[in-house]
């Protein structure tokens, strides 16, 4: 058992950023699903402007916050089972900063 212990730490969240991140992840995800749900897989494709072998994408990711080899990512995905095709990136931008961290009453100083 460690006895390092964080005595402070201040997290600010973009809500905003993170936000329009799931949103561009998320709709085109959301909107396959429900007009395959509507229409079926083969009329879904069409409306969406796919060729009838063409895969829907599944899921989607995007890199929110880096720290010496550390990563934090806002992932949607399917909620169960494995998923084979296209996955939606978001750039990579900065939806967590860290400050003024404290470990066992010390200062110490993130690079995030």
């Amino acid at each position: 058992m460690s006895n390092v212990e964080i005595t402070s730490m201040n997290v600010v969240v973009d809500k905003q950023a993170i936000g329009q991140a799931f949103t561009t992840l998320a709709a085109p995800l959301i909107v396959a699903k429900a007009l395959t749900d509507e229409h079926g897989e083969q009329r879904a494709k069409a409306m969406l402007g796919l060729e009838p072998n063409e895969k829907f994408d599944k899921a989607g990711e995007a890199v929110i916050w880096k720290y010496n080899g550390l990563v934090c990512r806002l992932v949607v995905e399917p909620e169960s089972g494995s998923w084979m095709g296209n996955n939606l990136y978001h750039e990579p931008f900065k939806g967590i900063s860290i400050t003024n961290i404290e470990v066992n009453g010390k200062k110490i100083k993130p690079n995030s």
